[in-house]
């Protein structure tokens, strides 16, 4: 009897013990194969090695000591460990049998890359910079720190008192079929410059499979940024001096040139967020936006929102150094594409005369000033008193002024009604002197239009 009840134990524990360990290595032969394959077939486009393969029954799969070269690079990225979890092993290789396993993919799933590192000490700088242009080229005028939405360059980086780029990232999701819900993570850091964490919640998602995403409602979204103080303080200082400026001088008007930007796109933004994105890179730090609809909106449907109702009914909330913002008036023009110009046909390069601009003051007429919100203005009123500062409302028999005064500033109003003259500072194309002679040509009708003339 009591033999037979330690077999019963050893069925009891056994099996379980035996299943495990065929899962384990089933998972483990099966992910080392695809990483295999995936390595073999990315040969090149770069070179990637790594120093070991660890799964586990729960899901996780880690690859630790990654390095990858990019190919046409002397150098590249080396990651402490490359981490997939996913689910559990069983339900894992029960999808890769015919006929058992269900088709798409998994209802959860992340990545998390840890203790990744570029080197860019001495020459390497350098030679990265040159090995990324020359694979790149389209994009080499963009890497630049001191433009609006330019990227920094590794030299520029190594300038700025960096050897090192250490980050850590993470991408994810997970789809609750029970409530329809689709939740997604992203989020990424470089140590000493700058974090960012964008987590999203999606309404009545009947299932990972892009031809039943219709109905996909927008339910939250959130974004975390951080830029570093300390290091964007360094910027300015570094991209002020190449100017001639100081640091505070450069960043008023990057924050002006980012706001132009903006405003060629089509995006106005009101006073209230002009005035809190200046303060912000003035100062950096965290930047919160969350959209928190009352309602759940809908994805397609969001191109049919009232533009004027934009921040109401998507919930808009800004919030900079944990400052919220309460202004969040902005707008967005019509007909403005967000691409503009043409591609450059293929050909002989052609180089455009450099095209120069100063500030100046002009006159405008009253009823055309609303155009010039977040402009600088010079406004006589009928007592001979000129008001100088930055237009920043006209509401109604209201023209609000900002101007400066020794230790702050304050905000002057004016009606209309008491208004002389306005004069407006604008950005006036400098024509290029041109010679007697010079225009004398220029004014001289071409010969094959004279013949053309003629017949």
């Amino acid at each position: 009897m009591l033999r037979r009840r330690g077999n019963i134990w050893v069925w009891i524990i056994g099996i379980p013990v035996i299943l495990g360990g065929i899962a384990h290595w089933g998972l483990y032969y099966f992910v080392k194969s695809r990483v295999d394959t995936f390595i073999l077939e990315a040969t090149p486009r770069a070179t990637i090695h790594y120093r070991e393969l660890d799964t586990s029954l729960g899901g996780t799969v880690t690859l630790r000591g990654v390095d990858i070269v990019p190919a046409g690079f002397e150098q590249g990225l080396s990651i402490g460990s490359v981490q997939l979890q996913g689910p559990d092993a069983f339900s894992f290789l029960l999808k890769q049998l015919p006929l058992v396993g269900e088709e798409g993919p998994p209802d959860f799933l992340q990545l998390i890359l840890k203790d990744a590192l570029v080197d860019i000490s001495g020459g390497k700088a350098a030679s990265l910079d040159q090995s990324w242009e020359k694979a790149n080229p389209e994009f080499a005028r963009d890497r630049d720190i001191c433009k609006p939405g330019g990227s920094a360059s590794f030299t520029q980086l190594q300038e700025l008192g960096i050897d090192e780029l250490h980050g850590d990232s993470k991408m994810g999701y997970r789809h609750i079929a029970q409530t329809r819900k689709l939740f997604v993570d992203v989020g990424g850091e470089l140590r000493h410059i700058q974090k960012t964490h964008l987590s999203i919640e999606l309404n009545n998602v009947p299932a990972l499979d892009s031809r039943k995403l219709m109905g996909v409602a927008l339910a939250n979204m959130k974004l975390d940024y951080f830029i570093d103080p300390e290091f964007a303080h360094r910027v300015s200082a570094y991209c002020g001096g190449k100017r001639g400026l100081t640091a505070e001088q450069y960043s008023e008007l990057f924050a002006d040139d980012v706001i132009r930007e903006l405003n060629r796109n089509g995006i106005i933004l009101g006073y209230g967020l002009t005035w809190a994105l200046k303060n912000y890179m003035e100062n950096w730090g965290d930047l919160n936006i969350e959209l928190s609809p009352p309602r759940p909106v809908g994805l397609l449907s969001l191109v049919n929102l009232p533009k004027d109702e934009l921040p109401e009914k998507l919930g808009l909330q800004v919030a900079m150094n944990g400052q919220l913002v309460t202004d969040l008036y902005f707008s967005i023009q019509d007909g403005i594409p967000l691409l503009q110009g043409s591609k450059a046909k293929p050909g002989k390069k052609t180089f455009k005369p450099r095209i120069r601009y100063r500030w100046e003051y002009q006159p405008v007429s009253l009823g055309s000033l609303s155009s010039y919100l977040d402009h600088k203005v010079r406004i006589r009123t009928a007592d001979g008193v000129v008001h100088e500062g930055l237009l920043i409302s006209i509401r109604g028999k209201k023209i609000s002024v900002q101007k400066k005064i020794s230790g702050g500033k304050f905000i002057a109003h004016l009606s209309p009604a008491n208004i002389r003259s306005v004069m407006v500072r604008v950005r006036v194309k400098v024509e290029p002197k041109v010679s007697a002679p010079q225009k004398a040509v220029a004014q001289q009708p071409d010969s094959q239009d004279a013949e053309g003339a003629t017949e």
